[in-house]
């Protein structure tokens, strides 16, 4: 996968705060985060992008392929949750534009009606 690692500032700043955002999200906001994850649907495809926004996620582990977080079973409630929203995709592909991520979200309604029908998104 090729990362991109040229930014500009405003990328570096829409980075940053896309950083912040998450933080605050997964502590502050865990209806906002419950509900959007409703609508998450996919899996991850473990294209490590999402360990690379702003830095190098020191715990990643990238002599493996696919890479790995390298305390998966303690990782932190943010990392857990990514992504939290569609925003969370656009931050990721700033990164890694060419390479898609194996997360989507549906709209309010698909997620009321697919929970009305038994099935779920991946939260």
């Amino acid at each position: 996968m090729a990362l991109r690692t040229q930014l500009t500032t405003r990328e570096r700043a829409v980075l940053g705060w896309g950083k912040l955002r998450r933080l605050y999200l997964s502590w502050l906001r865990p209806g906002y985060v419950r509900a959007s994850l409703a609508r998450r649907v996919g899996h991850c495809n473990r294209t490590g992008a999402c360990c690379h926004l702003m830095f190098t996620c020191p715990l990643l582990d990238q002599r493996t392929e696919p890479v790995r977080c390298s305390i998966h079973e303690i990782k932190p409630r943010v990392c857990n949750l990514f992504p939290i929203d569609e925003r969370d995709l656009r931050d990721r592909d700033i990164i890694a534009p060419d390479t898609p991520c194996g997360f989507s979200f549906v709209s309010p309604e698909e997620a009321r009606r697919r929970t009305a029908a038994g099935g779920q998104g991946t939260a």
